[in-house]
């Protein structure tokens, strides 16, 4: 029997885990889309604060973990499942199609990219993936200008993780408050004004407009009329 898990993050892992120990001899494939070892996007934040390396953030730290339990792994991107086959097709000539008996989808989530013009210009991040976390690392230096969009839970502790390497932050939230599923509105405001404390300049009830790069800056756009040129943006709207 040939298990094939599209995914290597938590779930994925857990569940090839979880298949060997029930079945000891199934052949398990698990096909992660990035390269090096399954980790944990909640790490990013942590390792953003320097409190770990990015070795940290691995789900599993024997680097012989994997192979011990005789779970292979491919880091490629999927185009197509061929059900009828029972085939994946891969992205490029790299890969021939995989067969398999059972397949697993465990892709998770991706992050919004809402439709905001200038969204995919260079210096717009998401903090979602180990190469986000590198590109921010390089442009959120002490008295950089960042602007993060959306203050919600996992906002928020992207928010802490850019306060603690002493950047100039501006944060801009569409909600009436921050936290705005999570908090009331008296709680929202009371977050909101410790943050501002810190030194966090906070729009609320205010959307990203446009993202322009006519220099060496982005230059954002507000709905309440402002205009902010910044390093680097951070959009923190979801998944």
């Amino acid at each position: 029997m040939k298990h094939v898990i599209l995914g290597n993050g938590p779930a994925g892992v857990i569940a090839a885990e979880t298949i060997r120990k029930y079945s000891p001899m199934a052949e398990i494939l698990m096909i992660g889309s990035e390269d090096g070892p399954p980790y944990s996007r909640m790490a990013i934040p942590y390792l953003l604060m320097g409190h770990i390396q990015e070795s940290g953030t691995y789900l599993r730290k024997d680097q012989h973990h994997f192979s011990k339990l005789n779970i292979t792994q491919l880091n490629a991107k999927v185009k197509s499942v061929d059900c009828k086959a029972k085939q994946l097709i891969f992205e490029g000539q790299s890969n021939k199609p995989i067969a398999f008996d059972k397949l697993l989808i465990a892709t998770g989530s991706v992050p919004v990219r809402p439709p905001i013009p200038g969204i995919d210009l260079p210096g717009v991040h998401s903090c979602w993936t180990l190469d986000d976390a590198r590109a921010i690392a390089q442009l959120a230096k002490p008295g950089s200008r960042v602007l993060q969009m959306g203050a919600g839970f996992i906002g928020c502790i992207i928010l802490e993780a850019l306060a603690s390497r002493k950047v100039e932050l501006t944060v801009v939230e569409m909600g009436n408050r921050m936290v705005p599923r999570m908090m009331t509105e008296v709680a929202g405001g009371m977050i909101k004004q410790w943050v501002q404390s810190k030194g966090v300049q906070v729009f609320t009830d205010t959307r990203v407009q446009e993202i322009t790069h006519p220099g060496s800056a982005l230059n954002v756009s507000l709905s309440n009329g402002k205009i902010l040129e910044v390093d680097l943006v951070i959009s923190a709207t979801g998944v």
